[in-house]
């Protein structure tokens, strides 16, 4: 599953380039058992260079290529990248692949960005279960037999075929509101239980202060990313760009699609009146995060569901606003229209990105890809891109790996990030395929540890189902197309209805955004989707 950034850049920024090099062994961590067994009996020998193509989010000045020293000096690899802007990366890696250039390993696959596709397609070699026993063990001792039995049912591709390695996520839930805490007690108001609650708050805290109270920008897949924040309010996994479908937590009906349903018109409602009363950005649907940053670092942006610390929050707004202080909100209450059924975010298994090869990639790159596979989510591998290189990003204190003051880290906002390192780029590392060292989550996700606790035992607090769907090749192929049409039909219509172009309430304009939808292949979409899930649910 995608994980949605939720109000700032995630905490991994990524370099334009990747700079190769090769270094000397003071240079790189010491060598696993494993590799330096492989190094003396020539295994590595041979040089190689493989094709790599990434997407980069935010561009970071690269001081040190940590990371090709390190895969030159145990695997005697050499990643050749190209990278492009995450905006247009799906687009261009789909172009090579069909012109047959293209690269041969992808740090990171996504099925929103066209790897569903290229599966279809047939540009992926698939990992064969036999593989990745004899070839990734380290792989497989991440996951528990339920678990890794759940993820390749919810991963395979229709063929029965695994044809990228999910990673493990390390905590149930990591998402919470939080707010500016000095601002709402300096005006006695308390965080919002209900939707009107929170536009009457937030009303306040724009008229006392002038500030814009949410700040988010949409992204290239849907501009609606910027505020699907707030359809867990509304019963909604905030997910559901994504998923399109969904099981009710508490009823376990299936919604093929609820985003044109009457289901979705209370959302809609409630983000039209926070528009109206600028309690949302204006150019929420087409702004960027370098935007929205420089919007935030003004003190702007009050309130947020999100996974960074409230320090780093903090961080963000410190020029404009020294004296903010941001917090999670007390005992992760989250505001709800239905005090019987709360929707808060439970994180799957896994994540459904990881890395993937392209077919036709030559045995012997294969073979030294795997190798490189099973390190990195070894012990070792996970504490070389969780905290880098030691020494240089991070010391031991106790014997407990510690980021060194001159880096960034999810409770300081400033300072070095990994990228500067070369480490994470294409996120192959800490956030993409490798579950974080095991010290990480103690150190800075303390809070997230305790909210997987707390959420989960309240009254009426459910975690959202994401269905699985069984479909032919045929049949997938037919509905990325439909819902190709249709997503960008829906994405229309919802910034009408939210700008006030059309109001929802309207059952005139209403009627006009299903006349829309249905002639772009609704009922196609709800067939395909409800056959897919009674198919998978009822074999």
């Amino acid at each position: 599953m995608l994980k949605k950034p939720f109000t700032l850049v995630v905490a991994i920024i990524l370099p334009l380039t990747l700079v190769v090099g090769c270094s000397k062994s003071t240079d790189t961590p010491s060598a696993s058992p494993t590799a330096a067994s492989s190094s003396s009996t020539g295994k590595y020998d041979k040089e190689l260079t493989i094709t790599v193509s990434r997407a980069i989010l935010d561009a970071s000045t690269v001081k040190d290529d940590l990371e090709a020293k390190m895969l030159k000096e145990k695997f005697n690899l050499v990643f050749k990248a190209e990278d492009y802007s995450r905006n247009d990366w799906a687009t261009k890696t789909t172009l090579l692949f069909s012109t047959g250039d293209g690269p041969e390993f992808i740090p990171y696959s996504r099925d929103q960005w066209k790897s569903i596709e290229w599966m279809s397609a047939g540009y992926l070699r698939p990992f064969e279960l036999d593989e990745i026993k004899q070839k990734l063990p380290n792989y497989l001792k991440i996951w528990s037999n339920e678990e890794w039995d759940t993820v390749l049912k919810s991963t395979r591709f229709s063929d029965g075929k695994l044809y990228f390695l999910p990673n493990k996520r390390t905590i149930p839930v990591q998402t919470a509101w939080q707010y500016r805490k000095d601002l709402f007690d300096k005006y006695g108001l308390k965080f919002p239980k209900t939707p009107d609650d929170m536009i009457n708050t937030l009303k306040t805290i724009k008229d006392k202060t002038g500030l814009i109270p949410f700040v988010v920008p949409g992204n290239s897949s849907s501009p609606l990313w910027a505020v699907s924040t707030f359809f867990q309010m509304f019963g909604f996994p905030d997910l559901l760009l994504t998923w399109n479908s969904y099981v009710d937590p508490a009823t376990k009906q299936f919604y093929a699609y609820p985003l044109a349903t009457d289901q979705s018109r209370n959302i809609l409602v409630f983000l039209n009146k926070m528009y109206k009363n600028g309690l949302l950005m204006k150019d929420f649907a087409t702004a960027t995060a370098d935007q929205t940053n420089k919007l935030i670092a003004q003190g702007n942006h009050v309130i947020a569901q999100t996974i960074n610390d409230p320090s780093f929050m903090d961080g963000q707004q410190k020029a404009a606003a020294p004296d903010a202080k941001w917090a999670w909100v007390d005992n992760y209450d989250h505001p709800s229209n239905d005090p019987n059924k709360t929707i808060y975010k439970k994180e799957s298994y896994y994540s459904f990105w990881g890395p993937a090869i392209k077919k036709g990639t030559s045995q012997e790159k294969v073979d030294r890809l795997l190798d490189y596979l099973n390190w990195a989510v070894s012990e070792e591998g996970q504490l070389w891109y969780t905290y880098g290189k030691e020494g240089v990003t991070y010391e031991k204190k106790d014997g407990v790996p510690t980021f060194l003051p001159t880096m960034s880290t999810p409770t300081q906002a400033q300072g070095d990030k990994l990228a500067n390192y070369g480490i994470n780029i294409g996120v192959i590392g800490l956030g993409g395929f490798i579950t974080p060292y095991k010290t990480f989550d103690q150190t800075f996700n303390k809070a997230k540890l305790e909210m997987s606790t707390v959420i989960p035992s309240k009254p009426n607090y459910y975690g959202p189902i994401e269905p699985i769907l069984q479909l032919s090749d045929a049949d997938r192929k037919k509905l990325v197309g439909l819902e190709t049409t249709l997503n960008g039909v829906r994405d229309e219509y919802w910034l009408k209805f939210i700008m006030g172009a059309l109001d929802p309430s309207n059952d005139g304009d209403w009627k006009k955004f299903m006349d829309a939808a249905n002639k772009a292949g609704l009922p196609e979409v709800v067939k395909l989707r409800t056959d897919a899930y009674n198919k998978a649910n009822n074999s």
